[in-house]
């Protein structure tokens, strides 16, 4: 057996599979045929065990497998993200109020005219990587460099931040090597042949001073104003999630386990050190231990619920549903921050063909003279959308187009509040003005 000419191969068909070229197919099966004896061979432990394939989760996953020494299992409650839905990319807006979003929804709320506003989230291998628009978005300059006061630490700095992103993009719009980068696993370009209102998005945005980019993550991120055509994570009218572009390319491996259908419960504890995860799947709890890390991932709100009840969070808070406390930590729960957005929707005249992820214009602004950083921001949808609720309420045409409106810098901070010990119980949403019940 020539192993060297072998695993030449698979090298081979995994940067095909990451281009985008023959052989995915081949690659495919392959990551099919090894996932399925890994998941029918669970092990009582694993080196590390990252919770949530969503952005996060995913990179992390990935960059412990490179390691062969290691073994790390990775856990999804969601299921596949090879379906029409999540890989071609202009139907994204089928995902929303799926069985791939958790759908998490408010109480209705007197400050919004008594209506309830959903929290989409992901809910399949990708997380919401794998139901988002695919629009390529970096932070702002002055936001990286606040993290960066904040912690005291530079490494959040924006100047520490771009190298990291020129090390991960591969970048296939005009070459910029100030700003972007190629060679990387995340494959971004400008989108291509974009539907007319992009550009009329973008002059319209240039005529009431606003100024326009070659791309909106270069130079616009270190501007207080600016518009462009949107970078997307689409290559071939198909979705890029961050999912496929850095764990399925190692999915062939020994050392990785993707194991989807199952929902971590709790965290498990010698003393107060944590040693592994409990999950619900095929019907039946399973303990799994982690030799080394635990790592959760699993998002704004699932994240402190596991965390609480697993006994980590305020003392009075556990005490009340008789969650025996493992550690007292008051912040868990705490500083809940969202977008507040909104949906400006209008009729075709005649209706315009439907291209890339449906949106490819950007810009964002300032609400008030004298701020040196966007607090504005909107995107163009080419598809007229909202909530289920104002869709009943108003209706909606059957053609048509969005702008959705949000604030970039939200000041209002709620908290997280379990609403009961079992796996079943839902999580009370509370913030400043608003309340609500994730089910």
């Amino acid at each position: 057996m020539n192993t060297n000419s072998e695993n030449k191969s698979f090298e081979d068909e995994r940067e095909n599979y990451q281009r985008g070229t023959d052989g995915r197919d081949i690659f495919a099966e392959r990551v099919r045929s090894n996932q399925c004896q890994l998941t029918s061979q669970l092990r009582h432990q694993y080196d590390f065990i990252v919770c949530g394939s969503g952005s996060s989760g995913s990179v992390v996953a990935r960059r412990l497998a490179e390691n062969p020494n290691v073994s790390v299992l990775l856990i999804e409650a969601g299921g596949t993200d090879d379906l029409p839905s999540v890989m071609e990319a202009n139907q994204w807006p089928t995902n929303l109020g799926s069985d791939r979003d958790w759908s998490f929804q408010g109480q209705p709320n007197q400050h919004v005219n008594g209506r309830s506003i959903p929290f989409s989230m992901g809910k399949t291998l990708g997380g919401g990587s794998s139901i988002n628009v695919m629009v390529w978005a970096r932070g702002h300059k002055h936001d990286w460099d606040f993290f960066a006061s904040v912690a005291n630490d530079s490494a959040w700095s924006y100047e520490s931040v771009l190298k990291i992103y020129r090390r991960l993009e591969d970048w296939h719009g005009v070459p910029d090597p100030m700003y972007r980068g190629t060679g990387g696993p995340v494959f971004v370009q400008p989108a291509p042949e974009p539907n007319p209102l992009a550009p009329a998005t973008v002059e319209a945005a240039r005529v009431v001073g606003i100024p326009t980019f070659e791309n909106p993550n270069g130079r616009m991120m270190e501007a207080a104003k600016g518009a462009s055509i949107s970078d997307v994570r689409v290559r071939n009218g198909k979705r890029e999630s961050i999912f496929r572009s850095y764990v399925f390319p190692y999915m062939d491996r020994p050392n990785l386990t993707v194991l989807s259908h199952a929902l971590v419960t709790r965290l498990t504890f010698q003393g107060k050190r944590v040693t592994g995860v409990e999950i619900s799947y095929r019907d039946a709890i399973y303990r799994i231990g982690a030799a080394i890390e635990v790592v959760l991932s699993l998002g704004a709100i699932h994240t402190p619920k596991v965390l609480m009840q697993s006994g980590i969070g305020d003392e009075s808070e556990l005490r009340r549903f008789g969650i025996p406390v493992v550690q007292h930590l008051p912040g868990v729960g705490q500083n809940f921050q969202d977008h507040v957005a909104f949906d400006c929707v209008w009729e075709y005249e005649t209706a315009l063909e439907p291209r890339n992820n449906l949106s490819e214009a950007i810009f964002f602004s300032t609400s008030q003279s004298g701020l040196d950083s966007p607090d504005l921001f909107v995107c163009q949808a080419e598809v007229p959308k909202t909530t289920v609720d104002n869709a009943v309420r108003f209706g909606l045409p059957s053609a048509g187009w969005t702008l959705f409106g949000a604030i970039a810098n939200p000041k209002s901070r709620g908290r997280l509040r379990l609403t009961g010990a079992n796996l079943s119980d839902s999580i009370s949403t509370s913030r400043r003005a608003a309340t609500a019940t994730c089910m």
